[in-house]
């Protein structure tokens, strides 16, 4: 039996690292946001139950602009884990509870490359979980090398799922919840609750991002836990335009619990029941959407469209964003050939 446990989305600022003017500055910036994330979360800890503490996305690092790729590198991204995550894998032993995040990450298997990385630390302090962003135009992708990818870490490696004793818990970032495949392949990999460290707009609906939390919920019966950042001080385009209200959704796309917006935020906190969504899914009623899936019916389909272009940056890493508009015009041309839309015009 699972007990309950207390999920907090820990809406901070993310304090951006594209002014520093060189690594030693940006990691400064990194180590005094640390120091806050300590200092909430020793202020959320309840020590009379498991607790989970989600941190949003890049919060720790803002995203490049400007920067190219080795730029971005060179002033911004670390190891996972490493010097900087060694913080947070204290933390979690210290207050004996699961800490999960989001960074910017370079891994020296995969030189010249970044990635948008989620992570997931247990009491113990140890790391369990990592999943790198693949739906992205900031960062690279392990689409952009899937191939390789595959053949180094599998299925497993790529949509991972842990089994802890809160449940089995899966991680994916922001603009993820955009698209259906992410959540749907962690809830085929046996995840009960999906973590969502983001950064988005929090107040309105735009693009429907909130809806689609909802939805990513509901389709796939599992606890949304979406933790954002609550503004982004020293931001080009303002200080507010990510504007927290973290929502935490159960199985039903019923919100649960929702922060204020926008600022550093506690509130949006719950208790979460995994053995009530067990149940739930183990019923053969019509209303188990995970047991009356049928991905076979589409499988063919999948297999033979292809949108944005694989295996793209395998043998060469992205070297910057400009490199992800140019190999976006193919994406529309193998639209066209689906009569998605009309031809490009050349």
């Amino acid at each position: 039996m699972i007990e309950t446990w207390r999920a907090t989305c820990m809406q901070v600022y993310t304090r951006i690292l594209n002014r520093a003017s060189a690594r030693e500055e940006a990691m400064e910036i990194v180590n005094n946001s640390l120091d806050r994330w300590s200092e909430l979360a020793g202020a959320s800890r309840q020590r009379d139950r498991n607790q989970l503490l989600l941190f949003p996305e890049f919060a720790l690092q803002g995203f490049p602009i400007h920067e190219s790729a080795d730029e971005w590198i060179a002033k911004a991204c670390f190891q996972i884990p490493g010097p900087e995550t060694d913080r947070l894998q204290k933390l979690a032993q210290d207050l004996k509870c699961y800490i999960g995040a989001n960074s910017y990450e370079i891994d020296p298997e995969w030189p010249g490359r970044y990635f948008n990385c989620s992570y997931l630390i247990e009491p113990s302090g140890d790391m369990i979980l990592k999943y790198r962003r693949i739906n992205t135009a900031h960062s690279a992708s392990p689409h952009d090398f899937l191939d390789k990818y595959l053949d180094r870490y599998g299925l497993e490696g790529m949509f991972p799922v842990v089994k802890t004793p809160l449940g089995n818990i899966g991680m994916m970032p922001c603009g993820e919840i955009m698209y259906p495949e992410p959540a749907r392949a962690l809830a085929f990999m046996g995840a009960e609750v999906i973590l969502h460290p983001t950064s988005d707009y929090g107040a309105d609906d735009n693009w429907s991002w909130q809806s689609a939390k909802k939805v990513r919920a509901s389709e796939n019966m599992v606890y949304l836990i979406s933790a954002n950042a609550g503004g982004m001080p020293e931001a080009y385009r303002g200080v507010h335009d990510i504007a927290g209200q973290s929502r935490i959704f159960d199985w039903e796309g019923r919100v649960l619990a929702q922060g204020p917006t926008p600022g550093e935020s506690l509130r949006c906190s719950t208790l979460i029941n995994v053995e009530a969504l067990r149940e739930v899914r183990s019923n053969g009623a019509g209303f188990n959407r995970i047991a009356q899936a049928r991905p076979d019916a589409y499988a063919k389909l999948y297999a033979d469209t292809t949108i944005y272009p694989v295996n793209r940056f395998a043998d060469k890493p992205m070297e910057s964003k400009k490199m992800v508009r140019e190999v976006m015009g193919e994406s529309l041309d193998n639209m066209a050939k689906r009569d998605m839309i009309p031809p490009r015009k050349k």
